[in-house]
């Protein structure tokens, strides 16, 4: 009898374990840098290539019980439904154009995902041990909204150490947190789409670590007379680099390399500073990551000392992520990777 008592009690035990594992939010994998640079630049909305229950590798999609979540608000569960719905609170595949959220006043209904809940985040998980000066490149956009409204939503931008801290803050140049904040729909129509590159260097307290935590939070900022439908958003091209922190580049200064690319990430134009301790002639080559040569330039006569070379990359056609630029000569040979955004 006191065996059989024990063993429902650990079964109860067990129960309660598994439930309350369930019901909070995941923590993913994390990617290593040391892998090369993260990329996301696409989720399909179909259940055969994303099942509901499957997230985009090293991330999760959060949910939240309370409507209307505020920034303060902390999600509680993960995102469990298809990536393929079209009404209520979901989070949808849009293909090349990313992930797309909306809150509406309603979840899923349980006969379609059951136990859902409000949209709340997207959380990407890394491991920084040797690397510094880690920039993070995405896009975020208004997609859609139907009639006139006021109420605003925005998603923010944060990081933490581990998988337990609070989520914090990154700063711009003017002090004002990262977000996307776009009020240009409001109390307007027809709402035309709306997109904006976002490009961040991560704290100096991220580089070197075991676990980073990004965060894009979608969420809304309450106001006294909220009406009409709220504006469905989306993040797309997550795009995340870094340097080693211990590198040959980091040790010596040598007679002939690239100095800088700018602008870095790029979209149309670009400038190649290099340097040489003697004049020679220089090929020049961008390439994708594995190897396939998009732009060739051959015999470029450089001068002893800093250079500077032009390029437009805009009839290219390339598509968003991370490139390498190789210069080749006498001297000796030189890469440096550079992100475009498309």
């Amino acid at each position: 009898m006191k065996s059989k008592f024990r063993k429902l009690l650990y079964n109860l035990f067990f129960i309660v374990l598994v439930s309350n594992a369930n019901s909070q939010p995941a923590s993913p994998i994390p990617y290593d840098l040391s892998n090369g640079s993260y990329q996301l630049l696409s989720w399909d909305s179909s259940n055969v290539v994303n099942p509901a229950g499957t997230y985009p590798p090293n991330m999760v999609f959060h949910q939240s019980t309370k409507p209307d979540p505020q920034l303060e608000d902390e999600t509680d569960s993960d995102w469990k439904c298809g990536y393929n719905l079209d009404s209520r609170s979901r989070i949808n595949g849009l293909g090349d154009d990313g992930i797309g959220f909306i809150n509406t006043e309603q979840v899923q209904d349980d006969s379609v995902c059951s136990g859902a809940g409000y949209v709340g985040d997207v959380v990407l998980a890394l491991r920084t041990i040797n690397y510094k000066n880690i920039q993070v490149n995405w896009k975020a956009g208004l997609i859609s909204l139907s009639g006139k409204s006021n109420r605003q939503y925005c998603i923010r931008f944060q990081y933490r150490l581990g998988n337990s801290a609070d989520f914090i803050d990154i700063f711009d140049s003017s002090g004002n947190p990262v977000e996307y904040n776009y009020s240009g729909y409001l109390n307007d129509y027809p709402h035309p789409t709306h997109e904006q590159l976002f490009s961040v260097t991560l704290p100096t307290a991220a580089e070197n670590k075991i676990l980073v935590q990004l965060r894009w939070k979608y969420y809304f900022i309450p106001n006294d007379n909220a009406s009409g439908t709220r504006p469905k958003m989306k993040v797309d091209d997550i795009i995340v680099d870094g340097e080693m922190i211990n590198s040959i580049q980091d040790e010596i200064s040598p007679a002939y390399g690239i100095v800088s690319i700018f602008p870095n990430p790029a979209n149309d134009k670009i400038e190649v500073k290099l340097f040489s301790q003697t004049g020679s002639n220089t090929c020049l080559n961008i390439t994708n990551l594995i190897g396939t040569e998009i732009i060739s330039i051959d015999n470029y006569k450089i001068e002893p000392g800093e250079n500077r070379i032009e390029l437009d990359i805009s009839g290219y056609k390339l598509e968003s992520g991370v490139f390498l630029i190789c210069i080749k000569s006498t001297m000796g040979f030189d890469c440096r990777k550079f992100i475009f955004m498309k």
